[in-house]
């Protein structure tokens, strides 16, 4: 179903503003008024797309993820869909990497754990489509979808987590690669 118009706008504008608003202060610090007064909408708009302030995270969550993978097809075209996780986790890490504010920011947030729940059960539901689809276009796992969708999830969100609080100690690209090279070796055939 394709969306009104006033609702694309309406959400990007929320979007724009919940991005600004991260790299200023913490989740938990952010109010609703706050948001929409900064998106120059009103409250009540608000709350005809979004239950309350946890729920409108999961739905960003879900939106950036969808705009990141959107870009990221546009720009890669790998030829093996295994690749295509690899790529996808590269270009990942060096979007949080250029982010540093917001990342570290969302760190610092008392509701992190919270945070970090949403973004990780989105992303599990989002991994496990995406895997769905390339099984049914001929990829090859090791194991069951959702396993390998929990592994990937989980592994790469616990392995960029620990990354960020050693304050990057290695390079983005360096990660990135070891990341790779252990999807390619454990999850994807």
């Amino acid at each position: 179903m394709k969306e009104d118009l006033r609702v694309k706008k309406t959400k990007k504008a929320l979007s724009t503003a919940f991005i600004n608003l991260l790299k200023e202060k913490h989740f938990e610090d952010i109010t609703i008024n706050e948001l929409c007064d900064k998106a120059e909408i009103r409250r009540a708009t608000f709350y005809k797309h979004y239950t309350d302030k946890l729920h409108f995270l999961a739905c960003f969550t879900r939106a950036l993820r969808d705009n990141f993978d959107n870009a990221f097809w546009a720009s890669n075209k790998p030829e093996n869909t295994a690749e295509y996780y690899v790529e996808y986790v590269k270009k990942a890490i060096a979007y949080l990497d250029d982010n540093s504010e917001l990342v570290d920011n969302m760190l610092k947030s008392d509701v992190f754990p919270t945070m970090m729940t949403i973004i990780t059960e989105q992303n599990y539901k989002d991994t496990k489509a995406q895997l769905e689809r390339s099984v049914a276009a001929g990829m090859k796992l090791h194991a069951s979808i959702d396993t390998v969708a929990a592994m990937f999830t989980g592994g790469v969100a616990t392995s960029i987590y620990i990354w960020l609080l050693s304050g990057k100690k290695k390079p983005a690209e360096e990660l990135a690669n070891e990341i790779g090279n252990m999807l390619r070796a454990n999850i994807l055939v």
